[in-house]
């Protein structure tokens, strides 16, 4: 037992007399006032004794300790906000349901091809490299086109471009875009395709019918090509193995491409090069950026994803195997075009047309004979009947009603799409600050064949804008008012 004084001040000083006080993360004490405070379950049994005082601080710090890993960490980037005209993004952030929205509603139901399980995915950030003038003498370096690197009388702080040669296109030039990917573009004008024409005017030589390619084009050949335009990309920055680059030709010019490759999936970022009939490059493209790997997220299932293809914010740019879907939608409006048009003849088949006429024209309406007034003439003045005559009252002329325009709601066709096929891919996009990410998503098959994609990562990674509202389609209809 002990036999010292219970002297209870002693004891509590002796108890909190434990040194500084350690350290804690930023990210606990920042996040702390997110946490409910613990609930101590009986304060009077930690109080019954000084040195309970000392553990139940302990305690406290434990838990401070446990909680700080479930702290959410800050989004890496803020979607572009389509409807504020941002950056490059403005084209792409806007799904093309919400383009053509005003006559198709597409309501989207998850088929049961498509899988329930939530996954993961690298996020990269493209960073670009250098500055903008470092880059334009650069990229000039390689097409030989001379000169300073200066801010093109176009260009604004949020879409800044800087170039070397002349803005108006009369001589070769290089303009780099440092917004996005760092987009560089070269351009020779005298390199454009040149053509022979088939019939020339005497009188002042110009051309009046078809022209056509010459017979021979000083273009290079498809393995020419190839080489040349890996060395042109290798030049720039981007390495790709020459089996990698697209080639296409024609008598006018030959073009070669490449996507960017990340972890295997080709991505939506292209250089080309193109070399016309006169054997010169008449134009090239690429872009400035280093791949960043910014770590690995959890995504959402592609059962799941489907609920965000209406949304325009959650859209990507996908790589060469996934687009075209604007040209289905092209298509869809003209079969939904066609299918509502009048299929009834306006005019009789058997009918032989006269010469001259439109057989296809609507048969003209049999109605009575107006007879012609002449508008220079002066009207015969009509007397008023007199009051007790036999003659017809003379009546007030009624004013013509105003017409004024109200508004007519276009209720959209409803098309109902369920999606059974989706791939996981990774998509372009634009933050707010101008800079593109690829992110991993879903690229899901249309029931017509064509692709349509969506983010994948889960809440909270990236912040996405505020939603647009969209309204109704109204046309104005001319209406009589009631007098």
């Amino acid at each position: 037992m002990n036999n010292l004084p219970d002297d209870t001040a002693a004891r509590l000083r002796h108890s909190l007399d434990r040194g500084a006080a350690p350290q804690l993360l930023p990210e606990i004490v920042t996040g702390a006032a997110n946490h409910a405070a613990p609930r101590l379950t009986s304060p009077a049994q930690h109080l019954r004794r000084a040195g309970g005082i000392a553990t139940g601080v302990a305690a406290l710090a434990v838990a401070a300790l446990v909680v700080a890993p479930s702290l959410q960490p800050a989004p890496l980037f803020t979607a572009a906000d389509a409807s504020a005209g941002n950056f490059g993004a403005a084209e792409s952030a806007i799904s093309s349901d919400m383009r053509i929205g005003i006559w198709v509603d597409y309501r989207y139901t998850a088929g049961s091809g498509l899988s329930t399980q939530g996954g993961s995915g690298d996020v990269y950030q493209l960073v670009r490299n250098g500055s903008p003038e470092s880059q334009a003498s650069e990229i000039a370096s390689i097409f030989d086109v001379a000169g300073t690197p200066a801010e093109a009388e176009y260009s604004d702080p949020a879409y800044p471009v800087w170039i070397i040669g002349p803005e108006d296109g009369t001589a070769p030039s290089i303009s780099v875009s440092w917004s996005g990917a760092g987009d560089w573009w070269y351009s020779d004008p005298a390199a454009n395709p040149i053509y022979e024409c088939v019939a020339m005017d005497a009188a002042d030589l110009s051309c009046v019918d078809a022209v056509q390619p010459p017979a021979v084009s000083a273009a290079p050949g498809e393995a020419e090509a190839r080489t040349a335009a890996q060395q042109i990309f290798a030049s720039s920055g981007f390495d790709v193995a020459a089996s990698d680059i697209e080639i296409t030709a024609d008598e006018w010019q030959t073009s070669a491409s490449a996507n960017l490759v990340v972890d295997g999936v080709a991505t939506a970022l292209t250089w080309g090069v193109s070399w016309s009939n006169t054997g010169a490059i008449s134009w090239a493209y690429g872009h400035s950026v280093t791949v960043k790997n910014r770590g690995s997220y959890s995504t959402i299932s592609a059962t799941e994803a489907v609920d965000r293809l209406k949304d325009g914010r959650w859209y990507g740019s996908a790589g060469p195997d996934y687009q075209g879907g604007m040209i289905a939608f092209a298509a869809d409006s003209a079969r939904s075009a066609t299918s509502n048009a009048q299929t009834e003849p306006l005019v009789d088949p058997a009918a032989t047309p006269e010469p001259g006429t439109d057989p296809t024209a609507q048969p003209p309406v049999s109605i009575d004979p107006v007879p012609v007034v002449d508008p220079t003439a002066t009207p015969e003045p009509t007397a008023a009947p007199e009051p007790g005559s036999d003659g017809e009252p003379t009546l007030e002329p009624t004013p013509e009603p105003t017409l004024e325009p109200t508004p007519e709601i276009i209720t959209p066709e409803v098309v109902e799409v369920t999606v059974n096929e989706s791939e996981a891919t990774l998509l372009l996009m634009w933050d707010s600050s101008g800079d593109a990410w690829l992110v991993p998503g879903y690229a899901m098959k249309m029931p017509e064949g064509w692709w349509s994609t969506v983010v994948s990562l889960v809440p909270g990674v990236i912040t996405i804008p505020e939603p647009i509202a969209v309204e109704p389609y109204t046309t104005e209809v001319v209406e009589p008012a009631v007098p």
